[in-house]
């Protein structure tokens, strides 16, 4: 399973350069945490950086296209944001957790 360190999205609608944790590119930030909280003002993203995050999943799980026109998306022109001709990125830092040994559970029907 992996663990994902850091975030960064690039011309998805509202969000021109939003960075969250730590990159590949910079190793001084914290990484993210697996509990980690977004708070802000109406309107300024939280609900763009989440769908950032789902358009990265369904392009994994489908393809560009379809990742474009899911869920109410409109398609890749509405995608970018407004006034820059720049393309869509987005970069995700992860590592692989780590396996964690469990003992097996002694239980008995009752």
């Amino acid at each position: 399973m992996a663990l994902i360190e850091g975030f960064r999205v690039q011309n998805y609608r509202a969000l021109r350069d939003v960075t969250l944790g730590k990159l590949s590119t910079d190793q001084q930030e914290d990484p993210l945490t697996p509990f980690t909280v977004v708070i802000g003002k109406n309107g300024v993203g939280k609900s763009t950086l989440f769908d950032a995050f789902g358009f990265v999943a369904d392009y994994l799980n489908t393809d560009v296209e379809t990742a474009c026109d899911a869920k109410q998306r409109g398609g890749f022109e509405r995608m970018r944001s407004l006034g820059t001709n720049d393309s869509v990125q987005f970069e995700i830092y992860y590592r692989e957790a780590q396996a964690s040994v469990r003992s097996p559970m002694n239980s008995r029907a009752t």
